[in-house]
């Protein structure tokens, strides 16, 4: 199969071609400012996906009824003309690359918060709170509703005044029209509610509408198949709209699923197969005759473009996979599939959003900065030595590298990944392999001189060689102030990295964190496990989708978790415990006990450099995080070592 052929076709959308198969959907940044201005910050990022060869982008969740219909504080408007001129430079950035811009047409309707709505109650079908959000909306009465069809239908013009070749109304995954359409969340008994014909007419009176007034405009509908919650939309009622939104006037459907209230199913976790929600796709296309669009986690060019030779569906959208590598699409229709920068799946660019911030990638550090960091400095010449062949330091060595400087990265171990090697192997983060294997294939493909096995050590001549040093050594595993834990215990690397299986066997994890957590569940299967927490929360500071889902598997496995308690002795097997609540003690035997309760960074290598040459600590080594942190702060080496040097 000729992947690279097959996503290089073009097609017809209406009455516009698009030049590849290969969509970036609408997925909300946060980059507008408080007003919903478009930015500097959302052009520079929009054209960086642009000029990374998609054959479209529809731009995220533009409120066409701000700020009662806004789903986050700083969203994209497109009610009013005071907005064209920002849109129209979008537009512009997004199609002086040969890509078509769409925008969508959104309303949260009852999932968002008077928080986000400048303390208005939100507005819906009927008066039922999203059990996510929690804020009780306002049934919308019929003048309210012939107001909402009047901003949706305007706003669609206003995008063609701002330049935009075709608009997407989001009438899926649990927002204002999604609500409209499923039973699960409009309980009315007017001429908007009962029957699915019922249901649907305020979306088909709003596709007429905008055909009315701009006739050549082309028209997308995300819509869902289903809701994924007992009584909301099941693929036959799915089925049914979709061949409604085609005799409405619809030029492509656009395929997705899920409400907020059903969790993964609209923001999957690194739990899903890849292509997942394509059968829903090919569904559809069996029915309508008009271009349909489908995805969900597809990350290989491969399986892109072996659903649309299959005849699964016509387009697919690339969503995160774009936020991690925005060439995705140049690379794919190019056949250089193995130069793409992969999406591992956790959800950093969602939990961003969430906590209202700007939108943000592990794996790619530019994203969402694109503004600031355009331009890559000129670091010719300049000798660095990267101590350490973690994802902080082999980032760091290919940026670098890229800037022009001369680079030998030092790795005491006979292979580089650091804990990458470990992060993949409890159950649903084999994503991180793809990530470990990404980096270490750039940096031996590079200029960076590679030496493993090879110790850093204050007399070692490329020390004296090299104008800068960066540490990024990682860090170990801590060891609590426990008597007798220090020759008894574990720690996760050493669970993790072993080649021999743990079977039969009493295990209690110190530490509920997010490692502590998914060392547990990796030996579930085969021991039983306890969790012994001081805290009241497991895996405090992880993403919230990922989190509820690791912590449903955990008991589901029937882990024991113990929070709010903490050892404190080891004699053998018997584990003495203290319950911080009520200051009770207990014993619990444990074969083997394992450590999750942090880690420290080794402060002697920090002496080893000499005074007065430029050293920088990144990493682990700097403070114990994630892989966001490892990763960027070895993206953005290259701007301290410019800053330094002039």
């Amino acid at each position: 199969m000729d992947y690279a052929k097959i996503l290089g076709q073009s097609i017809k959308i209406g009455k516009i071609s698009l030049k590849n198969r290969i969509v970036m959907p609408a997925m909300g940044t946060g980059l507008a400012n408080i007003n919903g201005e478009v930015t500097p910050a959302a052009i520079a990022y929009y054209e960086e996906r642009a000029r990374g060869g998609a054959g479209a982008i529809i731009v995220e969740i533009a409120c066409v009824d701000p700020p009662v219909g806004k789903a986050s504080l700083t969203q994209l408007a497109i009610d009013e003309p005071r907005y064209l001129a920002g849109l129209k430079d979008l537009s512009e950035a997004i199609q002086m690359y040969g890509t078509r811009a769409f925008i969508q047409l959104h309303h949260a309707g009852r999932q968002t918060s008077p928080m986000v709505t400048g303390g208005q109650a939100p507005v819906a079908p009927s008066p039922i709170p999203c059990r996510f959000v929690k804020a009780m909306p306002e049934e919308l009465d019929l003048a309210g509703i012939e107001r909402i069809k009047y901003k949706f239908i305007t706003s669609a013009v206003l995008a063609a005044k701002a330049g935009f070749d075709g608009v997407e109304i989001h009438a899926a995954h649990g927002y204002l029209l999604s609500q409209f359409l499923s039973p699960y969340t409009n309980k009315r008994t007017d001429e908007y509610g009962g029957s699915l014909e019922n249901r649907f007419r305020l979306v088909k009176e709003i596709v007429q509408g905008i055909k009315a007034l701009a006739s050549d405009l082309p028209i997308s509908v995300r819509f869902n198949m289903s809701d994924f919650v007992p009584g909301g939309i099941e693929y036959e009622e799915g089925l049914i709209i979709a061949g409604w939104l085609e005799q409405a006037g619809a030029d492509m459907l656009n395929v997705s699923s899920g409400i907020y209230e059903s969790g993964q199913t609209s923001i999957e976790t690194g739990s899903f197969a890849e292509g997942w929600r394509l059968d829903m796709a090919a569904r559809v296309k069996e029915q309508v005759s008009i271009p349909v669009m489908g995805g969900g986690v597809i990350r290989s060019p491969w399986l892109a473009a072996r659903a649309i030779e299959e005849g699964q569906t016509d387009l697919v959208w690339v969503g995160r996979g774009m936020l991690a590598d925005p060439g995705w699409a140049m690379k794919a229709v190019t056949g250089q599939a193995e130069q793409i920068r992969p999406c591992i799946s956790c959800n950093t660019c969602f939990d961003h959003i969430n906590q209202g911030w700007h939108i943000r990638c592990a794996v790619n550090p530019f994203t969402g900065r694109e503004a600031r960091l355009q331009r890559l400095p000129d670091l010719q010449g300049l000798k660095v030595l990267v101590v350490g062949g973690g994802p902080a330091g082999l980032q760091a060595a290919l940026s670098v590298s890229q800037a022009g400087g001369q680079v030998t990265l030092l790795e005491k171990e006979d292979q580089l990944g650091g804990k990458l090697h470990i992060a993949d192997k409890p159950p649903m983060k084999d994503k991180i392999a793809w990530i470990r294997e990404y980096l270490i294939r750039k940096v031996e493909n590079s200029s960076v001189e590679v030496r493993l096995n090879t110790e850093f050590k204050a007399e070692i001549p490329e020390l004296k060689q090299a104008d800068a040093v960066v540490l990024a050594i990682g860090a170990e595993s801590l060891v609590p102030p426990i008597p007798g834990l220090e020759t008894t215990a574990l720690t996760v690397e050493e669970v993790l990295g072993s080649q021999t299986a743990i079977e039969g066997k009493n295990i209690l994890v110190i530490g509920g964190g997010s490692s502590g957590c998914e060392t547990a569940e990796y030996l579930a299967a085969n021991n039983t496990v306890t969790i012994v927490e001081q805290g009241r929360t497991l895996a405090a500071g992880m993403e919230n989708m990922s989190r509820l889902e690791l912590l449903m598997r955990i008991k589901e496995l029937g882990i024991t978790v113990k929070k709010k308690h903490k050892v404190t002795s080891v004699e053998e097997a018997q584990v003495r415990l203290l319950n911080l609540a009520n200051q009770e003690e207990e014993l619990i035997l444990a074969d083997n006990i394992i450590l999750a309760a942090g880690y420290s960074s080794n402060e002697d290598y920090r002496k080893m450099i000499p005074q007065g040459k430029p050293a920088f600590i990144i990493g682990d080594a700097r403070e114990a995080r994630n892989i966001m942190e490892a990763i960027y702060e070895g993206a953005m080496l290259v701007y301290n070592l410019d800053a330094v040097r002039k």
